[in-house]
């Protein structure tokens, strides 16, 4: 049997978001619609908004064996914010149950509890609420203070996305691959 959603995932990956589009309508199940129509729908906005919509893609991929995509309202929203092409999007008010990164940062540096480590406090946001990231900087920002923290498998799993997506030419992107090559050989001895 032809499986579709994979020939889908292929296609994107590709660039080939028609095809892609149409992939994933021939794998379209009452189970799996929810899931469906947003990959359909992302497929859509990718032909506009190629990188965005690689890097929402590249999440989806990376959360969707973690079962936290069970709930697609949160990525069909930045799919309908491609689709709408705002260029306004970085203005849009982060919800009340949602912190940035810089705000996340914020906290850390300026708790009183100054002793709590980065992980833990970490986790703490995770539980509580959305950690939002905006840009490419906070993101790379994000990944280095996985791995400057300890939490190099997550780290490494960010990282990879996001060279995936955007490439190797920043100076930072390859100042994180460093802290992974020293830390693969550190494990390997």
């Amino acid at each position: 049997m032809i499986n579709y959603k994979n020939l889908g995932y292929k296609a994107f990956k590709n660039n080939q978001f028609e095809e892609a589009k149409s992939f994933f309508s021939l794998a379209f199940t009452e189970d799996e619609k929810e899931e469906i129509l947003f990959l359909i729908s992302l497929s859509e906005a990718a032909k506009n908004n190629k990188e965005d919509a690689k890097l929402i893609f590249e999440f989806y991929l990376v959360n969707k064996d973690l079962k936290e995509n069970d709930n697609f309202d949160d990525l069909n929203k930045l799919v309908s914010a491609l689709e709408t092409n705002d260029k306004n999007a970085d203005k849009y008010e982060i919800d009340e149950n949602a912190i940035s990164y810089k705000e996340f940062k914020d906290a850390i540096t300026n708790s009183k509890n100054n002793n709590k480590k980065f992980k833990e406090n970490l986790e703490s946001i995770m539980m509580s609420t959305r950690l939002v990231i905006k840009s490419k900087d906070s993101f790379l920002n994000f990944i280095e203070d996985l791995f400057d923290n300890g939490m190099y498998q997550i780290g490494a799993r960010y990282f990879e996305m996001f060279v995936e997506i955007h490439g190797s030419w920043d100076k930072k992107v390859k100042d994180i691959a460093q802290k992974i090559k020293k830390y693969e050989n550190k494990i390997n001895k």
